[in-house]
């Protein structure tokens, strides 16, 4: 089974709103001197107060802060460009992170709903797993 034309759809416009929203509420976070309670990537992160001190060059600079969006969505949809190109086996993952034997995104059935994993509550915790590979690397 595929993905249906209307799940697809709806799937990518969701998507496109994601972006925006996430780029638009860290720039007006930021702006507010409220971001740095928030951050929840990388796990062991935060800002420093220096970077704290650097963002309020934000408040004063509205240019600044298009910029700074545009560059936020610009890299949360790379990213998800990069999920789709793996979903749809245009690329595969560097073999030092693991095996890989290409996915499917179908739509959901009674069976399928049963034996679901949770994705997305998986993905804090392997930042650990994956840094651990990264400095290997180095």
């Amino acid at each position: 089974m595929m993905l249906s034309e209307h799940n697809r759809n709806t799937l990518m416009l969701f998507l496109q709103q994601k972006i925006e929203e996430k780029a638009e509420n860290i720039v007006d976070q930021l702006e507010k001197g409220e971001m740095t309670d928030s951050l929840t990537y990388p796990p062991n992160g935060g800002l420093t107060e220096e970077e704290n001190l650097s963002l309020q060059n934000l408040k004063n600079d509205p240019t600044f802060k298009s910029a700074l969006r545009k560059i936020l969505a610009d890299n949360s949809a790379g990213v998800l460009f990069e999920l789709l190109n793996i979903i749809d086996g245009t690329t595969d993952p560097d073999e030092e992170l693991g095996e890989w034997t290409e996915i499917s995104l179908v739509d959901k059935t009674d069976e399928i709903a049963e034996n679901a994993e949770m994705l997305h509550d998986e993905l804090y915790s392997k930042y650990w797993d994956w840094k651990e590979i990264s400095t290997d690397k180095k």
